[in-house]
């Protein structure tokens, strides 16, 4: 361990002391000048500011080193923790929300997609990852070059900009910020410099930015030698970026395989030059210098000619050819580089610059493994295959141990009256009501075991769920074990800051047994912008355990679960709208286990079916769900209970629920939301009884629940409501109830 570290250390110190230096003319009268350096996005961050007081510029540039920071959390792909990350890991064909900032911002890389014909493409993310240009490079097999091509594509990405969400169109795409993230992150630091009232020049692992009227000196080196400059840029409110595969490679089996890949053909491009490009804006410089390169010399000019952006292009057939370029780059040209100007700026060797980038990012990485003892913690923040955000840790991760959880602590304050006026008080509650632990593994890209272990009330323990993933294909996949039936809105995403309102809905706890797991096998998947989940479970205990309340009762809950009568479920969820989700599920099999009346064997068929829509963009949460079920056989399920009368086991039972909230706090600038909310649901577990019993008409109910939830972070909320509940005997009594909750 000491020595790794000190290895990173050493390389860390080769780094910092071999950046490029850029020269600049002489101000005319300058007041200040701070400079400031850092480590930033794997390269180093030069900051150069003038400003007419030495507070100012102090101010300056530590803004600007403030963005660059604040776009690395945002846009850094070696980090777990990032927006794009996140985007990366969200669940594909599910609309994923990001921050305004990052749904323009990847917005505006689809548009130069577009008019670049893909030579520009950042959904290269599969790509990058099976050439190894992350580490030491590899040359992929002709099956994985397919599946990484397979996944890759700016076409396989949707981006809505107004509703500020993203959606993976297919599983394994991913973005990488490679082609525009440090432009990005040039850019807003410009603008902080701007906004301090001070000018400069940034240097950003060698794309340079000049802020203000005085123009810095940039030079060009040749391609062949590259510590020989071949021309000088003058560069003023602009940025000057160059791509060049003798800057950046990696060697395979004595093969350079150049770090530039063409998305349209999946493999890095020949090497046979370089191009600079100058544009006023960063972005569009850092984007066009890598979408010129894979063009091609002859292409990249003929797509240059005639646009505003500096382009110069340098090929190398036998030794460094002329420079060319388009009229576009005449005003930002300063000349050949003479000693008699000035001194010749330094032309660092980036190829070693990068080799010893690379190792420093490695070592990184293992210096994370050995602090981690293996384990991998991934931020919770986005749901994967129909599970909360914290119950999918273990997809996120690449391999070994996930750990997650939730919890709620819930206050009840009940009114001493009912419905109908009558005195009938009881005890206020305050209760540890869930604390949950999430255990998973990641055996491969293929195989992970998945874990809810759960203490409610303080004291009583349960599994929740316990299974095995396996994934045949990315459209397919086997499951087996303890299995969360996947019915409704809740059972699979019950995590409380996932939800609007206090407690869960009636309807998905008395139809839909919430939570409800039972033992059993399936597969899961997705087809285009479909996602499916099919199970055979082991079946209710309807004939022992249904009730006049509903069928709450007849979960096993997979301990020594009987299964003389199995059950199947079916779920499908089309997501092809970014933020909607319409869909439903189907629950049918026998519920006797084996129960007798007369000697004649007890089957209770039951049938559950529910129909849901949500929509969750724009700062709204709007969702809906009915839910049905029928029980075969009540009456004799009541003989074989000794139920009379009103305690009758409904044949049929209906309802269903709404809710709506939005977000009043979006586009405030904060990362808090505050949501008022209002859910409306009504519920009959007696809808129809079997002859000569009746229905209580307590079981035919409704609620109204007014509130508001308080999230500082997405994983923690605050959420109070105040309910009142109608029955038809009028036996409703209203409450309060306040909940803090979290999930991580």
């Amino acid at each position: 361990m000491n020595r790794l570290a000190a290895r990173f250390g050493a390389l860390l110190s080769v780094l910092v002391g071999t950046a490029p230096v850029l020269a600049q003319a002489p101000p005319t009268i300058p007041e200040t000048v701070v400079e400031r350096e850092a480590l930033m996005m794997g390269t180093r961050l030069r900051v150069l500011v003038r400003a007419p007081a030495e507070a100012v510029g102090i101010r300056a540039a530590e803004a600007a080193l403030r963005s660059v920071r604040e776009a690395e959390a945002v846009l850094s792909t070696w980090r777990s923790d990032t927006e794009l990350s996140a985007v990366n890991a969200a669940e594909a064909g599910r609309p994923h929300a990001v921050a305004p900032e990052l749904s323009a911002l990847l917005a505006e890389a689809g548009r130069w997609v577009e008019e670049t014909g893909g030579a520009f493409d950042p959904a290269v993310g599969a790509l990058v990852e099976a050439w190894g240009l992350r580490g030491e490079g590899r040359v992929p097999t002709t099956a994985d070059l397919a599946a990484a091509v397979e996944a890759s594509g700016w076409d396989r990405i949707a981006v809505d900009p107004e509703a500020d969400v993203v959606v993976r169109r297919v599983p394994g795409v991913r973005i990488d910020a490679g082609g525009f993230g440090k432009g990005a992150a040039l850019r807003d630091a410009a603008e902080s410099i701007r906004a301090s009232g001070a000018s400069g020049v940034l240097n950003f692992g060698g794309q340079v930015m000049a802020v203000g009227p005085e123009a810095a000196r940039v030079a060009v080196a040749r391609v062949a030698e590259r510590d020989e400059p071949l021309l000088e840029l003058s560069v003023a409110n602009a940025s000057a970026a160059t791509t060049s595969s003798s800057e950046r490679y990696v060697e395979v089996d004595g093969q350079r395989l150049s770090h530039v890949l063409d998305p349209r053909t999946g493999r890095p491009v020949e090497s046979w030059g370089s191009v600079t490009v100058v544009a006023e804006d960063p972005f569009v410089a850092d984007v066009l210098s890598t979408a010129l390169y894979v063009m091609g010399p002859e292409a990249a000019l003929e797509w240059a000619w005639e646009r505003p952006y500096g382009v110069l292009i340098q090929t190398v057939a036998g030794g460094d050819e002329a420079p060319r370029w388009n009229p576009a780059m005449e005003r930002w040209l300063g000349g050949p580089v003479e000693a008699s100007r000035a001194p010749e700026p330094a032309v660092q060797d980036t190829s070693e610059l990068e080799r010893l980038k690379r190792q420093v990012e490695a070592i990184t990485r293992e210096l994370e493994r050995m602090r981690l003892g293996g384990d991998v913690v991934e931020e919770a923040d986005t749901g994967v295959l129909g599970f909360g955000p914290a119950a999918s840790k273990v997809y996120k991760v690449d391999q070994g141990v996930s750990i997650g959880g939730y919890g709620e602590i819930l206050f009840e304050f009940f009114d001493d009256e009912l419905e109908d006026g009558t005195e009938s008080p009881v005890p206020n509650e305050w209760d540890a009501y869930r604390g949950i632990l999430y255990f998973g593994y990641k055996f491969n890209d293929r195989l992970l075991f998945n874990s809810e272990i759960e203490i409610e009330h303080a004291d009583e323990a349960f599994l929740e769920f316990a299974y095995l993933d396996y994934r045949i294909h990315e459209n397919l996949g086997l499951r087996g074990g303890l299995l969360l039936s996947p019915m409704g809105l809740v059972n699979e995403l019950h995590e409380p800051p996932v939800f609007l309102g206090s407690t869960r809905p009636l309807v998905e706890t008395r139809i839909i047994p919430t939570t409800w797991r039972e033992n059993g096998f399936g597969v899961f998947g997705d087809v285009g912008p479909f996602a499916y989940r099919a199970y055979v479970l082991n079946g209710l205990t309807g004939a022992q355990n249904f009730g006049a309340g509903g069928l709450r009762g007849g979960r096993q809950k997979g301990s020594n679960a009987l299964a003389e009568d199995v059950a199947g479920v079916a779920r499908v969820d089309y997501t092809g709208v970014l933020g909607l989700t319409v869909g439903g599920s189907v629950y049918y099999g026998g519920s006797g286990q084996g129960a007798e009346v007369d000697g004649e064997t007890i089957q209770a068929n039951t049938l559950i079916w529910e129909g849901h829509a949500a929509y969750q963009a724009r700062g709204l949460d709007l969702r809906a769900l009915v839910a049905g079920a029928t029980v075969d056989e009540a009456e004799r399920i009541n003989a074989f209970q000794g139920l009379t009368g009103a305690a009758s086991v409904g044949e049929r039972l209906g309802g269903g629920y709404a809710h709506a909230g939005y977000d009043v706090l979006r586009g405030a600038g904060t990362t808090h939301q505050l949501i008022p909310y209002v859910r409306y649901e009504w519920l009959n577990t007696q809808a129809e009884v079997p002859a000569g019993f009746t229905a209580d008409p307590a079981n035919d109910r409704s609620a109204l629940l007014l509130g508001a939830a308080w999230k500082p972070v997405p994983q923690v909320a605050v959420k109070g409501d105040y309910q009142v509940h109608s029955t038809e005997a009028e036996t409703g009594r209203n409450e309060f109830a306040l909940v803090l909750s979290y999930l991580f």
